[in-house]
């Protein structure tokens, strides 16, 4: 039994800004549109309001699930009994450097990608074309390292904010100056394996990512309209690929540079495309992506899921490892 009602009533006497939700949907917060409720819905609203939520779950014991766009993320159809903690509200986008040479970008981690490059275009900064039209957020884009079009989030991230939770603080020790000395800054240097396909150093880690400084082309204004032409051109092609035809989590599973043949081609030649569980779908255009048909619950996507992992392992010996996040077993 989570402890809702003490935990509320803990964090209402602190400094904590943002909204605090019991029994919130989920459904309408990710591209899949399944999924029932979460306990609890926390929206802070800047970094000394996360390390103050975080500390108060983990001190009652209750469980949580980090939040960006929902892009890649699937909650199960019955009640999460946990907290989910969005980063909706952590949205600015400022230039924080320019020169010759290059611009540094800072936005918070709950900014969507294409916000991101689309502040870029506005200001005819290049560097960042391929993540047009990528669903979801700036955090979890770089949680993933998410690769584009045969660019990674790893080659364009300069630092990244972060705090980090390796031990639990009572509330009598929240002061302003405590809650800084906790923040940390990660400086991309792309040595050793920090970064590698689908992975960052933020995986599986007590890290969670406050704000992201992007390193990117010149301010030009003269570009813009150059800038603007690229994008459009990544944005038609995920169009014509069917990327946006109906709610799904985008790529299913991920690629194994190891077996040498993407994903989608091994769930083609096992006839998987167009294959339907419920109201999930195999895209009938796509191998691997599954669409929410109108009614699919999230038990129809995750049995789905498990179809085509078991026939292509049939049909070549090898297992599909999902890249879509199924919340319940992802909690910290």
């Amino acid at each position: 039994m989570l402890k809702l009602h003490e935990f509320i009533e803990n964090i209402n006497k602190t400094q904590y800004k943002g909204k605090v939700l019991e029994h919130e949907q989920m459904a309408p917060r990710t591209t899949m549109m399944t999924g029932g409720t979460a306990a609890l819905l926390l929206s802070p609203a800047d970094e000394e309001s996360i390390f103050i939520a975080v500390n108060l779950l983990k001190d009652s014991g209750i469980p949580y699930f980090i939040l960006g766009g929902g892009s890649n993320v699937i909650f199960p159809d019955e009640e999460l009994e946990a907290a989910v903690i969005s980063t909706e509200n952590l949205n600015s986008i400022i230039i924080e450097e320019k020169n010759e040479g290059h611009t540094l970008v800072k936005c918070g981690c709950g900014t969507k990608t294409n916000d991101l490059v689309d502040f870029c275009t506005e200001n005819g900064i290049s560097g960042l074309e391929t993540f047009a039209g990528l669903p979801g957020t700036v955090g979890g884009a770089a949680y993933m390292n998410a690769r584009c079009y045969g660019k990674e989030m790893s080659d364009v991230i300069y630092t990244a904010r972060f705090l980090e939770f390796n031990r639990t603080v009572k509330i009598e020790e929240f002061t302003h100056n405590f809650i800084e000395r906790h923040l940390k800054m990660y400086h991309n240097t792309k040595m050793g394996e920090d970064w590698a396909y689908k992975n960052s150093p933020f995986m599986h880690s007590q890290r969670f990512i406050t704000s992201l400084t992007f390193k990117a082309g010149p301010v030009d204004s003269d570009k813009k309209d150059e800038v603007g032409l690229e994008c459009g051109k990544f944005v038609k092609d995920r169009e014509d690929k069917g990327h946006f035809k109906a709610p799904s989590a985008g790529s299913v599973f991920k690629n194994d540079r190891n077996f040498g043949e993407p994903s989608g081609v091994l769930i083609d030649r096992a006839g998987l495309k167009g294959m339907e569980l419920g109201g999930a779908q195999v895209a009938p255009w796509h191998g691997n992506i599954i669409i929410n048909r109108g009614k699919a619950s999230s038990s129809d996507i995750k049995n789905l899921v498990r179809t085509v992992q078991e026939k292509v392992r049939e049909n070549t010996g090898f297992t599909l490892e999902p890249e879509i996040i199924f919340a319940e077993q992802n909690l910290q």
